[in-house]
C-alpha cells in the first residue's frame, strides 16, 4: 500500500466530490445530486450524476462510478497513489515520506532525481547552445525566425557532436550512471561504452504542467537519421501522455487550444503572440493528451501540416477528442504549408484570420471523404454515403444535421429522403446497442440499468447491500460461510467487512479506499460504486437471493471438481474411492435441488 488507511481517510474527508468534478464539469443541481455531461464517454444528454450526501458519482450512460480518488485517477489519468498525492495537495495536507512504502519511497526519490537532473541538462545544452560549439545550432534557429527571447523562454539548447561533454558534466555533479540512464541522457553500446544519448542536435527540452524538466526533443543539423530523437520512457516521460508548451498554454486567456504537430509549430506561433498553443509531439493524439487539453479548455483547433500523411491516424485522434465532449475543430494552412513556415511568411494577422475559417470536425471528414473517394464511382459514391450518415447520426441539433444532409445529397447526388433513412438506421443500431435492461439477483429485480447484457455478480451487489446497511451482517453470518466464496480478490473484501462488523464496528465504502490502491480489486470496485450510487431500498429476499447465488456458484463448482476426481478414481480403478465420491456428488446435486426450488 503506498500510503496508510489513515492518510488515505483523511484525504477524502478533506476534499468534497463536488469541488473536485466541478473543476471538469459543469454541474448543475438536480434534486438532491449534481448532474453534467459525463466526462468518460461522448453524450449530448447529461447522464453524469454527483451524490454530495454519498460522495461517489455514477454515469447512467457509461455506468462509470466511483469516489473522489477513482475520479482524480481517470480523468487525470494517473495512479492511486498519485491521485491520493493530487487531493493532498489541494486540501492543503502534508503527506509525510515516512506514509510511503520503501518501494513507493524509491520510487518518489528516483523521480525527484529525475526532474533534477533534466534540469541539469536543460542549462548545459542551453550555454552550449551560445558557446562556440553551437554556432551551426544557433544559426538554424535564427534562421527559422527564432529570436533569443524565445530561445531562453523555452530554453532551447544544443548537444554537442563528441557525445561524451554531458556524461561528464553529470559526472562532476556527482550524479551515478543509473540515474544518467533512468533519466534517458545516456545510452549504453554494445561494447559497454557509455555516451551522450543526443549528439550534434538542437534541444528542445519538454516541461510538464508543474514546470518540470521531464524530458528532451532533439532535431539534428546534419542527415543523421532519426530527424528527430525523443527521450525514451522513462518513470516521469511518457510520450502519449504530455503537450509540448503545456505549461506556457494553460496561463493563456483564450478560450481554447490551439494543437500543432511539432516543437517549431509550437515556437513559432508563440513567438507570433499566439500563446494558447501546444503541440502533440508529432504522434496521433492520444487520449491520455486529450484528457489533458480537457483539464484547462473544451474547445480545440487543430491545426497540423498541411501534407496527407497520416489522415486516418488524425481523424482518429479528432474522433477520441470528440468524444471526450470537446468542440474540435480544423484550420488548413493553405499552400500545404505547415503552421511555422506560414506564420513566419504571413504573420501573426494572416494566421488569426485563418482562425476564424476554420472547420467543424464533420465539415473536415466530409471533406477528406470526397478527396479520397471518386464520387462519379457508384461503390465509391455508397462508400462515400455510409461513411458520412454514420458521422451525422451522432449529431443531436436538427437543424445542423439537415444542413449537412442537404450538402452530402447534392455530392452524391441522390435525394434528402434517402440520406435521412440511411442515417435513421444508424440511429436505431446505436439504440439497440445502448438498450437498457435491469438485472435480477435470483427472481428479484433491483434498479440499476446497463447498457447491453451485463450481470453484477451476487457477491459483489452482496458487499455493496452491507456497506449500505451494517445491520445486514447478523443475518449474512448465519447463512453465509466466508469458506464457500471462492472469489480470492472479493473474499479479502467481505473478509475486511466481517472482521469490522464482528466487533461490532462501522464499515462504509470510505473505509475499503485504501484497497483501490490494488489495480485488479479496483476494477472490481466499480459495480460496488455502481450500486451504492443507485440502490434505493432494500429487502431481506434480495439479501436471502444473493446469498443463494454464492452458495449455488459454490456448489457448482464443487460438483465439477468431484465429478472430475470420480473420473479419475474410475480409471485408477479406486472403486471404494469412487463410492464415497458418488455420495459426495449426490448430497451436493440434493443441496443444488433444493436452493433452485427456493
Amino acid at each position: 500500500m503506498s500510503y496508510s488507511k489513515d492518510v488515505i481517510d483523511r484525504v477524502i474527508e478533506e476534499n468534497d466530490i463536488v469541488d473536485i468534478v466541478s473543476n471538469y464539469v459543469s454541474l448543475k443541481r438536480s434534486g438532491k445530486d449534481f448532474k453534467g455531461l459525463c466526462p468518460f464517454h461522448h453524450e449530448k444528454t447529461p447522464s453524469f450524476n454527483v451524490s454530495q450526501e454519498k460522495q461517489l458519482y455514477h454515469c447512467f450512460g457509461c455506468h462509470a462510478s466511483g469516489n473522489v480518488i477513482t475520479f482524480v485517477m481517470n480523468i487525470e489519468n494517473i495512479g492511486f497513489k498519485e491521485a491520493v498525492e493530487f487531493l493532498a495537495d489541494k486540501a492543503g495536507i502534508k503527506i509525510e515520506e515516512e506514509n510511503l512504502s520503501g518501494i513507493e519511497y524509491q520510487k518518489k526519490k528516483l523521480k525527484e532525481e529525475i526532474y533534477e537532473i533534466n534540469r541539469l541538462a536543460a542549462i548545459f545544452y542551453y550555454k552550449c547552445l551560445y558557446s562556440r560549439s553551437g554556432q551551426a545550432a544557433l544559426k538554424y534557429l535564427y534562421d527559422r525566425g527564432i529570436d533569443d527571447v524565445t530561445i531562453k523562454r523555452f530554453g532551447l539548447g544544443y548537444s554537442p557532436s563528441s557525445g561524451l561533454e554531458l556524461l561528464k558534466y553529470l559526472k562532476e555533479h556527482k550524479y551515478s550512471i543509473d540515474t544518467m540512464v533512468n533519466a534517458g541522457l545516456i545510452s549504453k553500446s554494445n561494447n559497454g561504452r557509455f555516451y551522450d544519448r543526443f549528439r550534434n542536435r538542437v534541444m528542445f527540452p519538454i516541461i510538464d504542467e508543474k514546470n518540470n524538466v521531464i524530458g528532451f526533443g532533439g532535431r539534428v543539423l546534419d542527415n543523421m537519421k532519426p530527424k528527430y530523437l525523443n527521450t525514451p520512457e522513462t518513470i516521469v516521460f511518457k510520450k502519449g501522455k504530455t503537450l509540448y508548451g503545456i505549461n506556457y498554454a494553460k496561463k493563456t486567456r483564450e478560450d481554447k487550444f490551439i494543437i500543432v504537430e511539432g516543437y517549431m509549430d509550437a515556437i513559432a506561433l508563440y513567438q507570433s503572440g499566439i500563446d494558447n498553443v501546444v503541440a502533440s509531439l508529432g504522434t496521433a493524439l492520444t487520449l491520455e493528451q486529450g484528457k489533458l487539453i480537457k483539464k484547462y479548455k473544451n474547445i480545440v483547433v487543430i491545426s497540423y501540416d498541411a501534407d496527407e500523411a497520416g489522415v486516418e491516424a488524425t481523424i482518429r485522434g479528432l474522433n477520441l477528442l470528440d468524444e471526450l465532449n470537446l468542440n474540435v475543430n480544423i484550420l488548413t494552412v493553405p499552400n500545404g504549408k505547415d503552421p511555422d513556415e506560414y506564420v513566419r511568411k504571413e504573420g501573426f494577422d494572416a494566421f488569426k484570420k485563418l482562425l476564424e475559417k476554420t472547420d467543424t470536425l464533420i465539415e473536415y471528414k466530409i471533406k477528406k471523404y470526397k478527396q479520397d473517394l471518386d464520387l462519379n464511382n457508384p461503390a465509391d459514391r455508397i462508400k462515400y454515403i455510409k461513411k458520412v450518415c454514420k458521422d451525422l447520426s451522432t449529431i443531436k441539433d436538427k437543424v445542423k444535421r439537415d444542413v449537412y444532409v442537404s450538402i452530402v445529397a447534392k455530392d452524391a447526388q441522390i435525394p434528402e429522403n434517402t440520406i435521412r433513412a440511411e442515417i435513421d438506421q444508424f440511429v436505431k443500431g446505436f439504440v439497440q446497442n445502448n438498450k437498457k435492461i435491469r438485472y435480477t439477483v435470483g427472481n428479484n429485480r433491483h434498479n440499476i440499468k446497463y447498457s447491453g447484457i451485463k450481470k453484477i455478480p451476487s457477491l459483489k451487489y452482496l458487499i455493496a447491500l452491507l456497506l449500505i446497511d451494517n445491520k445486514l451482517y447478523d443475518k449474512v453470518k448465519e447463512k453465509l460461510d466466508i469458506n464457500d466464496i471462492d472469489d480470492e480478490l472479493l473474499k479479502s473484501v467481505i473478509t475486511f467487512i466481517f472482521e469490522r462488523l464482528e466487533d461490532g464496528g462501522h464499515v462504509d465504502i470510505k473505509d475499503l479506499s485504501f484497497m483501490l490502491d490494488n489495480a485488479k480489486l479496483r476494477d472490481e470496485f466499480n459495480d460496488i460504486f455502481d450500486i451504492l450510487y443507485s440502490e434505493k431500498e432494500i429487502n431481506e429476499k434480495i439479501v436471502d437471493d444473493c446469498i443463494r447465488e454464492i452458495i449455488k456458484d459454490d456448489l457448482s463448482r464443487k460438483i465439477v471438481r468431484i465429478k472430475k476426481e470420480i473420473d479419475d478414481s474410475y480409471i485408477a480403478g479406486d472403486i471404494e474411492k469412487e463410492r464415497e465420491l458418488l455420495v459426495q456428488l449426490q448430497n451436493y446435486e440434493k443441496e443444488m435441488l433444493k436452493l433452485k426450488n427456493g
